[in-house]
């Protein structure tokens, strides 16, 4: 059975972001895994994603400003062909019907090069809402970043009572 726990610490998830394919997806050129500092002051959110009360992923939430938080998805790569969809599905529930009431949008920004993420991120409701250009390391060059976005109506159309 899947499920979504709220971290209380970084322990419970700061190694699936240490994964050598996630941590590249989600790093910048130049950053080694021991240099990444993950916050945690509560003003973000984690939702490890639990699988038979197994760690498979974690769901970051981290607020860009009063109502908007940017959301990122750190699946194993083992396990993202059985569970991505249905971890996508809890998640978006736990936005819609869980996070703080302030928090109406969720932006994603995905490097073009993730084109597999970027259609992941459209089947689960987002929509396109920009580029931005040249705006992270990859690879040895600057590359764009698709921005997409879910406003909390929308998650709650699409999750609030599906899950």
């Amino acid at each position: 059975m899947i499920k979504l726990k709220q971290a209380e610490s970084t322990k419970e998830f700061d190694w699936i972001l240490k994964d050598p394919e996630i941590f590249e997806r989600i790093a910048e050129d130049g950053i080694s895994s021991d240099d990444l500092k993950i916050p945690f002051d509560g003003k973000q959110c984690y939702q490890v994603v639990l699988v038979d009360d197994k760690p498979i992923g974690v769901w970051c939430f981290y607020p860009v400003n009063s109502s908007t938080l940017n959301i990122h998805a750190n699946i194993l790569m083992q396990y993202r062909k059985e569970h991505a969809k249905d971890a996508a599905k809890l998640a978006l529930n736990w936005f819609a019907t869980h996070s703080p009431d302030q928090y109406v949008k969720l932006n994603a920004e995905i490097p073009v090069i993730y084109d597999n993420v970027y259609h992941y991120t459209k089947k689960a409701g987002f929509s396109d809402e920009g580029t931005n250009r040249m705006s992270i390391m990859k690879a040895g060059k600057l590359v764009d970043q698709y921005r997409l976005g879910l406003t909390r109506s929308e998650a709650l159309e699409l999750y609030g009572d599906n899950f």
